[in-house]
């Protein structure tokens, strides 16, 4: 695939965007619901990437529940060269009857990413407890540090049927080179008892680079998530639109992945590089609503115009708009590459005040090791608020 390089930009897109084909795809005996803890319908799965190349997969999954139809999507972790990536989505719309799962949809780019140097130390310090859940360490082989890493994993019964997907309990912030991390991961209660064995740990990371620019006199921020370099972002209040400068150095495609803040766009997104549509992946992160806009960029030097947002939004200058409650108790209480104030966790909580007694990072503390769930160390803090401890 080193010709690459040598084909227009406008045919080379055309070439990488896919429709799902046997070579990306989800395996029906690795793709299955269920009615988790707090009675919500929940659905999992694996995405397998049987090409020679990295891939970006969005997934769309559509149930059907009496006489409603729901659907959810979510664009992956980056899927490196014969690797499954596990999924999950939840649906709180549904409590209750029997639904039914649609064949999923998956839709992706091909581009060219080295995996990570980050190895699952298969060895005694791989636990698995009676209760289900799972303890291990992973490897920096690199020579670079590595930052804000997750493991993703599937969890199967005795019988060898696949039971849940899951990931780290906390994102491990930082793994300089030959350093060793410990990740801890539990199963759904509902089916905790069943775990006989986990499968296919991979490894991800989320590198991603914010960026701002002025919209209405306002900073407004967003990241994006790649190594093809963007500067002199520009925003377009005539053509709802903001421009880049685009450097891939590298002599082969390379994919951007941009988030951008819930309620900045209808999702009617469009990407032209050197003036030519391209076809992107988009889709919404399904805790925080905000929106992903992934595509590929050639070698070279590019403009880069990204239009579709919504004339009637007004930045909120929020910094860390991408967080949702977990990610922020987890950066609050210390557990991340950057910390945030007492008000912002508590604006992101959706309660009123400046200032949490620093002794509630204990319960986050609690929330990360012994997987105390999120909502509880939220309804905590709600309790202190009443109690008048927060303020």
């Amino acid at each position: 695939m080193r010709i690459f390089y040598l084909i227009p930009f406008f045919v080379l897109i055309g070439i990488l965007f896919h429709t799902a084909n046997a070579d990306v795809y989800i395996s029906d005996k690795e793709y299955a619901g269920y009615f988790d803890h707090d009675g919500i319908y929940v659905v999992y799965g694996a995405v397998k990437n049987t090409e020679n190349q990295t891939a970006i997969a969005k997934v769309q999954v559509v149930v059907d529940n009496g006489n409603s139809t729901f659907s959810e999507s979510g664009i992956l972790p980056a899927i490196y060269p014969s690797k499954d990536m596990p999924f999950k989505f939840k649906f709180p719309q549904i409590t209750n009857g029997n639904p039914v799962l649609q064949k999923p949809n998956v839709s992706f780019i091909l581009t060219n990413s080295d995996p990570l140097n980050i190895e699952v130390n298969y060895d005694k310090t791989l636990v698995k407890y009676s209760d289900g859940h799972l303890t291990g360490f992973v490897t920096n082989t690199g020579n670079d540090t590595v930052y804000n890493v997750d493991v993703y994993a599937l969890v199967h019964s005795k019988d060898n049927q696949y039971l849940d997907e899951v990931k780290n309990t906390w994102t491990i912030p930082k793994i300089s080179p030959g350093d060793k991390a410990e990740f801890v991961m539990y199963p759904d209660p509902n089916v905790a008892k069943q775990v006989y064995y986990y499968s296919c740990f991979i490894p991800g990371t989320d590198g991603s680079i914010e960026l701002s620019t002025q919209w209405k006199g306002k900073p407004f921020y967003f990241s994006v998530l790649s190594i093809v370099y963007f500067a002199n972002q520009q925003f377009n209040e005539s053509t709802d639109s903001i421009s880049f400068d685009a450097s891939n150095p590298w002599q082969i495609p390379y994919y951007a992945n941009f988030m951008f803040p819930n309620g900045s766009s209808n999702g009617d997104f469009k990407v032209s590089i050197d003036g030519n549509q391209i076809n992107p992946l988009i889709s919404t992160d399904q805790d925080t609503k905000n929106w992903h806009v992934a595509f590929n960029v050639n070698y070279g030097q590019h403009k880069v115009v990204i239009s579709g947002f919504d004339p009637s939004y007004v930045p909120n200058t929020d910094e860390y708009f991408y967080l949702d409650d977990e990610s922020a108790l987890t950066a609050w209480a210390g557990f991340s590459t950057f910390t945030i104030s007492d008000s912002k966790l508590l604006d992101i909580l959706g309660i009123h005040g400046q200032f949490i007694p620093p002794w509630v990072k204990n319960t986050v503390n609690f929330m990360i090791y012994n997987n105390v769930p999120v909502d509880d160390v939220v309804n905590e803090i709600k309790y202190l608020k009443q109690d008048g401890i927060v303020k």
